[in-house]
């Protein structure tokens, strides 16, 4: 997969639209905290090992996500791997401010916790680490978790956004990410043929990689992500099942149904 020149996101972000006819009169300014619900399985190597489910709520301004991952399979199973990340916050001025962002990690009987809470009035940033002193650092333009990176990667894709660049709260730091958008690509899944854009967390001199695929027709939800190491593990998550606004989204025709189409794109 190449990457995309200095024009290149809004190129592409535009013919995405474009193919998706009249489903651009979705993409508000809010698009990405409209409600929903999704299910993933988890492939570690080509194997099924595991299961995650998504879910964004909102309540007028204020929002909260909450993801939940099983392992289901082989060694995640044997391990009672289990994982819940969940974070609160509010939309203002049109920007996202989470609040407070957990963690709660459980692998063969080991807890691992750790919590962030954000101060926008004072910018500042407390991480706790199971039992350990909690560490206070000073925000960095948007400081987000990771569950909220997602949210703000979302809407601005919806509003054509090419500036990729984010500050996330770390382990004990907060460290800029940098993403770059792929060639558009129209991919099979559960629910069915869909034009995805892909994007690519940039890294430099490193054979880790790093890459989701937004789907713009379903409100550029991750319908497919994975990361891994060059010759090493490679983890990816498929989307089975998803509902936006209490309705089930219904699978569309598979690729080659759409091949066959005359005039398809």
């Amino acid at each position: 997969m190449g990457t995309c020149g200095s024009s290149g996101p809004a190129l592409w972000l535009a013919a995405l639209l474009a193919l998706s006819g009249s489903a651009g009169a979705q993409f508000e300014a809010d698009i990405a905290v409209a409600p929903y619900e999704a299910r993933y399985s988890i492939y570690r190597n080509g194997k099924l090992t595991g299961k995650m489910e998504v879910e964004l709520q909102r309540r007028g301004q204020r929002w909260v996500i909450r993801s939940s991952g099983s392992g289901t399979h082989g060694l995640a199973r044997l391990l009672g791997a289990r994982d819940y990340e969940e974070v609160r916050g509010r939309v203002l001025d049109g920007r996202f401010r989470p609040e407070r962002y957990r963690r709660h990690t459980l692998v063969a009987g080991l807890d691992d916790v750790w919590t962030v809470g954000f101060d926008w009035e004072e910018r500042r940033v407390t991480i706790t680490h199971n039992d350990n002193d909690p560490l206070i650092l000073d925000m960095i333009g948007d400081s987000l978790d990771p569950l909220s990176l997602k949210l703000e990667m979302r809407q601005r894709l919806a509003a054509q956004n090419s500036d990729l660049h984010f500050q996330m709260v770390e382990d004990d730091e907060i460290d800029e990410q940098n993403f770059r958008l792929l060639p558009a690509e129209r991919l099979e899944t559960s629910l069915g043929c869909l034009l995805t854009l892909p994007v690519e967390k940039i890294r430099h001199n490193s054979p880790r990689y790093t890459r989701a695929w937004h789907a713009p027709q379903l409100g550029f939800i991750e319908v497919r992500m994975e990361h891994g190491k060059t010759g090493g593990n490679h983890l990816e998550m498929r989307i089975t099942e998803l509902s936006v606004d209490g309705q089930e989204v219904a699978p569309r025709p598979g690729c080659a149904a759409l091949q066959q189409e005359p005039g398809s794109p």
